[in-house]
């Protein structure tokens, strides 16, 4: 009777347990949503203000250092959604048809993109810079924000030695005198000029039209559509945050990188927080003159081969027309 009891006991628990992961799994699918992230002003106030936990949203928080990996770890699987500046999603989108565009993360006329030297460097123009040694990540936006720059300016790209560099490299590169100067953006520039590192030289403003999009699996968002509209919702709180109040916005960007073991006063990070537009949706015709403008200038130069592509195609407005009526 008792090993009979013990059996059916045994049964039911298993039973249960089976239900219970099954249940578990659903919840997880419904909840969970794996973000790339490399540390950008939204992604650290999406993070920081506490609008995902608003949206029943469990963010599991990728740390990922440039666009290109973004782009590559959307196409291997291994984030659902992230922010990918467009030069790194034109390439990607002309090798792949799993990604879909769910919307701006932010937009920028080139200004966001500097070139820092060191504080105490002799170099006081771009033109100073001819056959020197540049750190910059090759095929990143702010490497686009340079040839732009010079085909509007008589200068190439070959003008320069691009040493290709991940952005967390640039800094120390600046600092070992390996390099005569970077290329990147906020917060990085931010954090160089106050660590009393580099100085500006100069940025890119109006060499072109940038942006940079909330970019997902399409598999993954076809099953979990409730999901991205919830996520949606949630990034269009953190945009709006910092579009209405770019303090606020410094000021959780600097608790979030202290969480992360950079200290930095607000009022530094207020430095570099309004070189991008916030401004959210699919903004029109915006995002693809952006992607055509990004297809045209690399193949110009060689980067690209065949037709370009209709980049209409890899957008979805629905999951964020979801999310803004989802938004409290």
């Amino acid at each position: 009777m008792y090993r009979y009891l013990s059996y059916k006991l045994y049964a039911v628990i298993m039973g249960l347990l089976a239900v219970s992961v099954v249940y578990s799994s659903i919840a997880e699918a419904a909840d969970k949503i794996r973000m790339g992230s490399r540390n950008t002003n939204l992604d650290v106030v999406l993070l920081e203000s506490g609008v995902a936990k608003k949206y029943g949203l469990d963010i599991e928080v990728v740390r990922i250092k440039t666009g290109i990996e973004m782009a590559e770890a959307l196409i291997g699987g291994g984030i659902d959604i992230g922010i990918v500046g467009a030069a790194p999603l034109v390439s990607a989108l002309l090798k792949t048809n799993k990604i879909v565009l769910l919307g701006s993360a932010w937009i920028t006329d080139g200004g966001y993109a500097k070139i820092l030297v060191r504080k105490d460097s002799p170099i006081k123009s771009i033109e100073d810079l001819k056959g020197k040694k540049i750190a910059n990540k090759i095929g990143s936006g702010s490497y686009r924000a340079l040839g732009d720059w010079c085909a509007k300016n008589n200068c190439k790209v070959s003008d320069f030695q691009i040493l290709n560099t991940s952005p967390a490299s640039i800094i120390a590169a600046l600092e070992s005198k390996s390099v005569d100067a970077g290329i990147w953006f906020a917060p990085t520039t931010s954090i160089a000029v106050h660590k009393g590192i580099a100085r500006i030289l100069m940025d890119f403003k109006g060499a072109n039209l940038g942006a940079a999009t909330w970019a997902a699996r399409k598999d993954f968002t076809t099953k979990n559509k409730d999901l991205v509209a919830r996520f949606m919702a949630a990034t269009v709180d953190a945009q709006e945050l910092i579009l209405k109040s770019p303090t606020k916005g410094a000021e959780l960007l600097s608790s979030g990188l202290q969480k992360l073991g950079r200290k930095l006063p607000v009022e530094v990070l207020e430095m570099g927080i309004n070189d991008f537009n916030y401004e959210h949706g699919m903004l029109g015709d915006k995002l693809v003159v952006v992607y055509n403008q990004v297809f045209d200038a690399f193949k110009a130069r060689g980067k690209y081969r065949g037709d370009k592509p209709d980049f209409t195609k890899f957008l979805d407005s629905s999951y964020y027309d979801a999310g803004m009526k989802l938004r409290k």
